[in-house]
């Protein structure tokens, strides 16, 4: 059985990709790379760090920053709870260095300060721009209950000294720098034991705090109450749960910061909210858009084992961003966000709590979509199909078929009346994963399994960084299923265009002792090499110990910090 799972070939091969793709195969790396399209950047593995745990559910290596002051990195173990403190000064443009870690007791630090504060876990860390601060954001252990950012000095030796902790909203789920005296942090305030009977579901909001008086403003979105300026945001598109306020419903995922302004990432509401810092206010919220699966094809079949992209009058993808990046071109502000897409899954059904807003749809001889709009006998479908139950939300058109995310990047500049999309992957990220990984395409970060997520999120973008190359800037993009780190050349936005993917993940080995069964049958393990990339750090060639700019990735099921040089 698991020879028959594990090493399925492709039997078709139908790929259409962007021209002049090339491919270089490095150590447990495969490089694609477009040379005509952009700028291309080819990446190496030179360092790699390894946590010696895994997680098939993922939650071990999750978030990275990094110091230019001192040359360190530090990233968060979920499963441990720890913040790995990781030398780089030894790195070398040649040759590869096994890095080794420090761990940092976050939660003892803090537990010994504020005797108040339950501690629960701690989801993101940032470093200031001038290196001097650390901040780490903390969620409480009552999932209910306000939470905690940590501020820590930086010594050069790679510790740090506790200096304060400030209260946040509830939740805090990303952590950033606005600049060297604030702190941003992204309350999501998500419904974790669901809806009705007694159960809360918290606000969201963001926490502005004052690095060094060490006091925060936590800002929320009550302004958006009101019956008219609900209404005006589902007409947008946002995607508003039927029956709730938005002030309620809507949960900050990740910001990004541009001369003066924060961008807030409402992941399960398709929104980009804007925050004013020098109000403490949100001017706006608006809609990230949708792929539309009429135009830009999109493969959700998984039974066919091959890349099979179709296009269907009917289907949307709700794009939902995750990682949220932002820079500057000749005074316009642009947006970069990866598409993740993300469902809600909260509650006990023992207690009449539970609530889940996915769809799914088993393709045999008589299975329709939502709206009857995709037929098995019309599509060819066969196999699982995961929507989006958009009979329980505002903001979505009845006569459309939804699914999660966009499977994409969109790019977006700030105009004076809200976002204006300029660009979007479209079908890129499956095409050149199809053609770099054909017996491993759409597989998922849990296994190896050819087609796996191609019903559900296909190769699952989740974060995203941009950074300067050489004198072009860059978008890096990494997807959490198949892997790797998709690249786009964004010197001219306007013109933004593929420029290199590499992927260090060992598709064909398997981690001993990482195997799940169910029914007696392989169903999850984990592969050798640098799996489910979840937080990215860019290093300026200026600010680089090697003198070349480096990648940092975290990744959270391999438990690993891949290190990657772009000469």
């Amino acid at each position: 059985y698991f020879r028959r799972k594990f090493m399925r070939r492709n039997k078709k091969r139908a790929v259409s990709l962007i021209a002049c793709l090339a491919l270089t195969v490095q150590a447990g790396a495969v490089t694609a790379y477009a040379n005509e399209a952009a700028a291309p950047v080819s990446l190496s593995k030179i360092a790699g760090y390894t946590s010696g745990q895994y997680n098939v559910d993922g939650g071990v290596m999750e978030i990275i920053a990094y110091n230019t002051a001192t040359d360190w990195a530090y990233a968060v173990n979920g499963q441990t709870g720890m913040l790995t403190a990781i030398s780089m000064e030894n790195l070398t443009a040649n040759g590869f260095l096994e890095l080794t870690g420090t761990e940092i007791d976050v939660k003892g630090l803090v537990e010994n300060q504020d005797a108040a504060f339950s501690y629960g876990d701690m989801t993101s860390v940032a470093v200031s721009p001038d290196g001097t601060l650390l901040a780490a954001a903390l969620q409480a252990e009552g999932y209910n209950d306000s939470g905690r950012a940590a501020i820590f000095g930086c010594s050069s030796d790679g510790s740090l000294t506790l200096r304060g902790i400030v209260e946040t909203g509830i939740q805090p789920d990303m952590v950033v720098f606005a600049d060297n005296g604030t702190i941003l942090t992204a309350d999501e305030g998500e419904p974790r034991e669901g809806y009705g009977n007694g159960a809360a579901d918290p606000r969201g909001s963001v926490t502005i705090i004052n690095a060094e008086e060490l006091t925060g403003t936590v800002v929320g979105f009550d302004g958006f109450d009101s019956e008219e300026k609900r209404a005006a945001l589902v007409s947008s598109g946002i995607i508003l749960k039927k029956n709730t306020a938005p002030s309620v419903d809507l949960e900050p995922e990740y910001i990004a910061v541009s001369d003066g302004k924060a961008y807030v990432t409402l992941q399960e509401a398709n929104a980009i909210a804007v925050l004013n810092l020098a109000d403490q206010s949100f001017e706006g919220i608006y809609s990230a858009g949708f792929e539309d699966y009429s135009v830009s094809p999109v493969d959700i079949d998984k039974k066919d084992d091959a890349y099979a992209p179709k296009t269907y009058g009917s289907l949307r993808g709700i794009r939902m961003p995750d990682g949220i990046t932002a820079w500057s071109v000749n005074g316009t502000t642009y947006l970069a966000a990866a598409n993740e897409g993300d469902g809600r899954e909260w509650g006990d059904e023992d207690l009449g709590t539970f609530y889940l807003n996915e769809e799914e749809r088993e393709f045999g001889e008589d299975e329709t979509s939502p709206t009857g709009a995709i037929t098995a006998s019309g599509s060819g479908l066969e196999g699982k199909v995961t929507f989006f139950k958009s009979s329980d939300y505002d903001g979505l058109d009845g006569t459309k078929d939804y699914l999660f995310g966009g499977r994409t990047f969109t790019v977006y500049a700030v105009r004076e009346d809200g976002l204006q999309e300029i660009f979007t992957s479209g079908d890129d990220f499956e095409a050149l994963t199809a053609a770099a990984f054909p017996e491993y395409y759409n597989c998922s970060n849990d296994n190896a399994v050819l087609d796996d997520r191609s019903g559900k999120k296909g190769p699952e973008p989740e974060s995203v960084t941009v950074g300067s190359v050489n004198g072009r800037t860059y978008v890096f993009t990494a997807l959490e299923r198949t892997g790797g780190v998709m690249v786009y050349d964004v010197t001219d936005p306007e013109r933004t265009a593929y420029a290199g993917y590499i992927n260090s993940r060992d598709f064909a080995s398997i981690v001993d002792g990482s195997q799940v069964y169910e029914d007696g049958e392989l169903d999850k393990w984990v592969t050798g090499g640098d799996v489910a990339p979840e937080g990215l750090a860019l290093i300026p060639a200026e600010e680089s110990p090697t003198g070349n700019a480096l990648l940092l990735a975290a990744c959270e099921v391999s438990g690993t910090v891949a290190v990657y040089q772009i000469p």
